[in-house]
């Protein structure tokens, strides 16, 4: 059942995200167009919902303990989307109530509603898979159908998270580079050519970070403590130089989009930069707490 739920959201993930259906009465704007870099980061998560909800319906082991960090980081993801939320939304209803006519065509209870829709789809929904994928019967279910030892048995299920997240972050950084390459670089933003480079540079580390810490090698995870704390300051930097403006203007953002984070974005960058750091120290803290798989590698 738990399979077959999965691959249904990876089906409708894939709607969604292409366009093919969506919901037109709740959009005050249109969609952006899709370019190659937009239709591969849309169609990641499809495939990876997919994959696993297949996985899941023939009981493999990789497939519990894939479908158990998806759900793990969807769950984290969504907290992290409901706080960005509560922070944004008094600031669009102070813009809606400025305009009868915006009033009428989105009511504050609305945003409220919105607000609990997103709550089931993005928190409980992923809690539930949480429960049901962490159950010790469901691992010694999968472990009976499927005795073969599989790739995930091989490493440590949160060392295993470390690998899939900074994977996950040379896909995306590859993905980018199908439609645009602006790349922060502590102060500039680096762009065409010098971006290419930069860019390529951080698939290549992350690409080794991945499996290294697969295969717990120490000198992979010291490489992840470096990035992640690079990356931190580096963005720090750059956005206190250079403005949001500038920064997506490069990205090839049309203009609409940016006036849309002039008026929603801006006014709580602050809020957002806050929230990013404190991203950063429990990403730093985490990779702290698995440690210890790969100091204890030869016992």
């Amino acid at each position: 059942m738990f399979g077959i739920l999965e691959l249904i959201l990876g089906v409708l993930c894939a709607l969604i995200m292409f366009g093919i259906i969506g919901f037109p009465s709740l959009q005050k704007y249109p969609a952006p167009p899709m370019n190659a870099g937009s239709m591969a980061r849309a169609a990641f998560p499809a495939f990876l919902l997919i994959w696993t909800g297949i996985g899941s319906m023939k009981i493999r082991r990789w497939a519990r303990a894939l479908s158990l960090i998806i759900a793990l980081c969807w769950l984290l993801a969504g907290i992290s989307g409901l706080i960005l939320m509560f922070v944004f939304l008094p600031h669009t209803h102070g813009q809606m109530s400025q305009s009868v006519q915006a009033a009428k065509e989105a009511p504050v209870f609305g945003s409220y509603l919105m607000l609990g829709l997103k709550a089931v789809i993005y928190v409980i929904v992923p809690a539930i898979f949480i429960l049901f994928y962490a159950s010790p019967n469901v691992k010694a279910t999968c472990e009976l159908r499927d005795p073969v030892v599989r790739w995930t048995d091989k490493c440590p299920l949160p060392v295993l998270t470390v690998s899939m997240m900074y994977g996950l972050a040379a896909g995306l950084m590859l993905s980018r580079g199908l439609s645009f390459w602006a790349i922060p670089f502590f102060g500039f933003v680096l762009s065409g050519w010098a971006g290419s480079a930069a860019a390529l540079i951080n698939i290549l580390l992350l690409s080794y970070v991945a499996w290294g810490t697969y295969k717990l090698k120490i000198t992979a995870w010291w490489c992840a403590v470096f990035m992640t704390a690079a990356w931190a300051l580096s963005a720090t930097i750059t956005l206190s130089r250079v403005s949001l403006w500038d920064f997506y203007e490069k990205m090839n953002f049309p203009k609409q989009y940016l006036e849309i984070m002039t008026d929603y974005i801006m006014p709580h960058y602050s809020s957002v930069a806050m929230f990013s750091r404190v991203w950063v120290v429990c990403i730093l803290g985490y990779l702290l707490f698995v440690k210890k798989y790969f100091s204890s590698r030869s016992a």
